[in-house]
């Protein structure tokens, strides 16, 4: 096995071990003899004809669905999740409705008012599991007042292009949305709410993962104005948004209140998995298969350019003892800023730069860098792949990486070089993992 077929091994590897079938049912467990269940060491007490509901949305929603169909079998009554187009599952009592990923159409809206009409159907003091991970912020969308869907959609696109990060993104939707910012908890507070997260943010930072519908939180339409001003957004946005945020901006100066949406008691939270955790399963196996690791924590966040520096710096650093074999790890999410007409996602433009980097040095190394998703950017690819010779490789080719790299059409180069990871839809949705596998003397 060559070092890119190992970097790919072990990035399917981790994917494996870290499914949410394999680990939810560590976390939730039912006895139905003694009439409780519990989640991690808590313990929840059923009490005669009181039912059990789940609701979710998100990439991972599927698999967890699945998860606790096979904990509770006839012990759910009924349950509704969000989903991304072409996931798979098996679920007989929990239904499955479709959004759109990465941006918002009609059928993330249709959804999402199903999702609210089945919340109002749930009795009282019944307990309900929502299932939440990355991707809702597209799959659970319902558009504030006037605003329309297309509306929607130019403002998410503007936002995914600019470079903004996550926290700055989702500070925006929130101020456009019916149900993000915790908007959801006053469908909900009539039963025991009880949330298990997977995190795709850096700092598991439960208002962002999924704009943190059932988050309690502050929305401000000032900061959302300051986020589109920063990235030079705001003359584009579509009249309507343009007059919802300055009607509120004015009215939250005045008032000097920032909108806040509120908790009740019988609502709870866990991150059940989290990117770190998947980092640090990567780490195991490929100490397993004999490598030296280093692993890279905090997660990384910030833009392609400085994420791109760091890996090089910290390899070529790891490079001067050239007597083991080394993984080193990194993981997280970097912002690109879209100039260009291609098709792509950060991990294909990731690896594409690193291409670049590598050509200069003379060490047998591969890097890898792909979506614990399967899905990166609005491609069909988790990512890609290379080593050392890939620019040379691509000369001979005849594929110029200087313009793929400018146009930011890492997927079209990938396309015609190989090299692509193609896993489908995972399930499952915890950040990019970053590989490089160094094959020292």
């Amino acid at each position: 096995m060559n070092l890119t077929e190992e970097a790919v091994s072990i990035f399917k590897s981790t994917l494996s071990n870290v499914d949410p079938k394999l680990f939810i049912p560590e976390i939730v467990t039912l006895d139905a003899s003694n009439a409780y269940f519990k989640v991690y060491e808590e313990e929840f007490k059923l009490k005669k004809n009181q039912k059990i509901y789940v609701i979710g949305s998100g990439k991972a929603s599927s698999t967890m669905a699945e998860a606790f169909e096979k904990i509770f079998s006839t012990h759910i009554h009924s349950g509704l999740i969000i989903a991304p187009p072409h996931s798979k599952s098996n679920l007989r009592t929990i239904q499955m409705l479709e959004g759109s990923h990465p941006i918002p159409d009609k059928k993330s809206l249709d959804s999402t008012i199903k999702y609210l009409e089945f919340i109002q159907t749930i009795p009282p003091g019944s307990y309900v599991f929502n299932l939440i991970s990355g991707g809702t912020s597209a799959l659970l969308c319902k558009p504030v007042g006037s605003i329309s869907i297309e509306d929607l959609q130019h403002v998410f696109k503007l936002l995914i292009q600019s470079g903004a990060s996550i926290q700055e993104i989702n500070t925006v939707r929130k101020t456009l949305s019916e149900v993000k910012g915790g908007q959801l908890l006053k469908h909900l507070n009539h039963v025991h709410l009880l949330d298990l997260i997977i995190s795709d943010v850096p700092d598991d930072d439960l208002r962002f993962i999924g704009s943190g519908p059932t988050v309690a939180q502050e929305i401000s339409y000032a900061q959302s104005i300051a986020v589109t001003k920063k990235y030079d957004l705001w003359k584009n946005l579509p009249e309507k948004v343009h007059f919802h945020l300055t009607k509120n901006a004015s009215k939250e100066r005045e008032e000097s209140v920032i909108h806040n949406n509120y908790d009740f008691d019988n609502h709870k939270s866990w991150i059940v998995s989290s990117a770190v955790k998947v980092a640090r399963e990567t780490s195991s196996i490929a100490n397993k298969r004999g490598y030296e690791v280093v692993l890279f924590e905090p997660a990384w966040t910030g833009n392609i350019e400085d994420f791109e520096e760091f890996i090089y710096q910290n390899t070529t650093e790891y490079l001067k003892d050239g007597s083991k074999k080394k993984v080193l790890i990194f993981f997280g999410e970097c912002t690109v800023t879209i100039s260009g007409e291609g098709k792509g996602g950060r991990n294909q433009e990731l690896a594409l730069r690193m291409a670049k980097r590598f050509s200069r040095l003379d060490t047998p190394l591969a890097f890898l860098s792909a979506g614990t998703d399967g899905i990166d950017g609005p491609t069909d690819a988790a990512g890609a792949v290379i080593d050392g010779n890939t620019v040379n490789d691509a000369n001979e080719m005849g594929l110029d990486i200087e313009k793929y790299l400018s146009e930011n059409d890492s997927y079209h180069f990938f396309k015609q070089y190989g090299n692509h990871i193609i896993t489908g839809p995972t399930g499952n949705n915890v950040m990019d993992i970053q590989i490089v596998l160094i094959n020292g003397a």
